[in-house]
């Protein structure tokens, strides 16, 4: 540790909502997009603690940011991640890069934009940032106040540095660099040269990077998250994730287990989520899945998490209804280990639209080995095939795509209505202007509402997802090694997700009336 004063040389820190572990779930950091007005400083202090010891050192960091900080390490760097509350404890004399990790630092994000319709419709003032947006102000206020800024240059980096460039707000914020891209195989050249001293362009774009540059994570991460594939081939042409090419798989042994055992040893985690795009297409070499080796690393990561014990499980996180309807025998097998006993978790499928004429045009592969015309029948097929194997489908479909029509809308509404009988939460999400639309304008969240049709499909949606989150509220406890932590979860959220529900409800018959 160095001396009081000096600092580090490279300090890497985040967005206090995303660097906390959110009582050890971070789908509870959700509610990070409420804005100023709800989510104040005290309230947002004891939902987005951060653990750090004495140094102010965390003791658990996002995903992306404990990749950054391994790969540096192979560099023999002197780099810590930092709590964004204490980093006057590592920043000094010979800080020569602070770098700051967002996942929504202006507030355009899907989440941002779903919380912003959900208050809106239960007639909730909304003032301010959301929560998430400010707490990334916050940091950048704090390291340009900073009495060694001029010996330290910030880098900005992570899923919403399009929001800095394509706002042009870099040089507003006081943003030395924005790092756009993976990391692994061009950054460790880029902190070389800005260690050295050389000038480089504002904005850099880096390529995807090479399975074999990916190291495995020093610092635990949130949510004890393990990438077991990186970037997916499916073309959907709204997808970021999309520009890392077709999915690549990491190695169990040396790769995945050593995460684990990071998690677990040095972090305390019991609940391991194995982070991919398409869970079920691990080792694949295209779209179709190697049902075999699904199950050997499904089987691998359930032992060696057992080992440590009978409370220790694993869980996953993305899927697509085409690989359910497909391989339903997959699906059940895999089920066995992760919902082992009857235990109930979350699973993502981007559902996206329930129009086949926005599939075909936008995203054709995600329905693949199926025709478009048949996506509504696969969408129910599929998510009906998870809920018998007890996966809780979080279920997104957007709206405002470009040349979006009144057909397209009516199509959600029916998918809608077909998918009333399952275990689902249906969030609406607004088209953002990455991958393919970048730079194509924002999406205007009011506008949106206003159209009846878009308002009712809003509204739908939103209070299906309520309603199949409250039977379920008790599985975004299970993350939380402490009783009463998990009870007041499972209770309070019961209470305002009612609350919150009678509001829209109530709401919709004063303006009808």
């Amino acid at each position: 540790m160095m001396p009081q004063g000096l600092g580090h040389e490279v300090v890497l820190t985040s967005e206090a909502a995303i660097a906390s572990d959110t009582f050890g779930n971070t789908q509870i950091g959700f509610i990070s997009a409420l804005p100023e007005n709800i989510m104040n400083d005290r309230i947002s202090k004891i939902f987005f603690n951060v653990k750090a010891d004495e140094n102010g050192i965390v003791k658990h960091a996002p995903y992306g940011l404990a990749k950054v900080e391994a790969k540096l390490k192979e560099m023999n760097l002197d780099v810590v991640i930092a709590s964004p509350y204490e980093l006057y404890k590592v920043i000094g004399e010979r800080t020569r890069v602070v770098g700051i990790y967002t996942m929504d630092g202006l507030g355009y994000s899907y989440g941002s934009g779903i919380v912003y319709w959900m208050l809106k419709l239960a007639g909730v003032p909304y003032k301010g940032l959301p929560y998430i947006a400010r707490s990334f102000h916050n940091v950048l206020d704090f390291l340009n106040r900073s009495t060694f800024r001029k010996n330290f240059k910030i880098v900005v980096g992570g899923p919403a540095t399009w929001q800095i460039t394509d706002t042009n707000s870099q040089k507003e914020l006081g943003i030395d660099y924005v790092f756009e891209g993976e990391f692994e195989t061009d950054g460790p050249a880029f902190f070389k040269n800005l260690l050295s001293g050389i000038e480089l362009p504002p904005r850099f774009i880096s390529r995807p990077a090479n399975l074999n540059d990916i190291p495995v994570i020093f610092t635990p991460s949130n949510g004890g998250m393990v990438e077991v594939t990186r970037g997916c081939g499916r073309g959907c042409a709204f997808c970021s994730v999309n520009l890392s090419g077709m999915i690549k798989s990491f190695p169990f042994d040396g790769h995945i287990d050593k995460e684990i055992k990071v998690n677990i040893e040095k972090g305390g985690i019991r609940n391991i989520g194995l982070h991919s795009e398409e869970y079920f297409r691990y080792s694949a070499n295209g779209i179709e899945p190697r049902p075999d080796k699904v199950i050997e690393l499904t089987k691998k990561a359930y032992n060696l998490v057992k080992s440590y014990g009978d409370d220790h499980t694993i869980s996953i996180d993305f899927t697509t209804a085409a690989i359910a309807v497909r391989y339903p025998d997959l699906i059940s097998q895999v089920a066995e280990y992760i919902n082992e006993g009857g235990r109930k978790t979350f699973i993502e499928v981007g559902i996206e639209t329930g129009s086949p004429r926005l599939i075909e045009k936008y995203m054709r592969g995600k329905v693949l080995p199926y025709r478009p015309i048949e996506y509504p029948d696969i969408i129910e097929n599929g998510i009906g095939i998870l809920n018998d194997n007890n996966w809780v489908v979080v279920g997104t479909m957007i709206l405002n795509f470009p040349d979006e029509k009144e057909e397209d809308i009516i199509a959600n509404l029916e998918l809608l209505d077909r998918l009333k009988k399952y275990d689902i939460l249906t969030f609406p999400l607004p088209l953002i202007p990455v991958a393919t639309f970048r730079n194509k304008g924002f999406t205007i969240l009011d506008e949106i509402l206003e159209d009846p049709l878009k308002h009712e499909f809003i509204k739908r949606s939103i209070l299906k997802a309520f309603d199949s989150i409250q039977g379920n509220v008790n599985i975004l406890a299970t993350g939380t090694n402490n009783i009463f932590e998990r009870v007041s979860i499972t209770l309070l959220g019961n209470f305002f997700l009612k609350i919150f529900r009678d509001r829209i409800i109530n709401q919709l018959i004063i303006t009808k009336a």
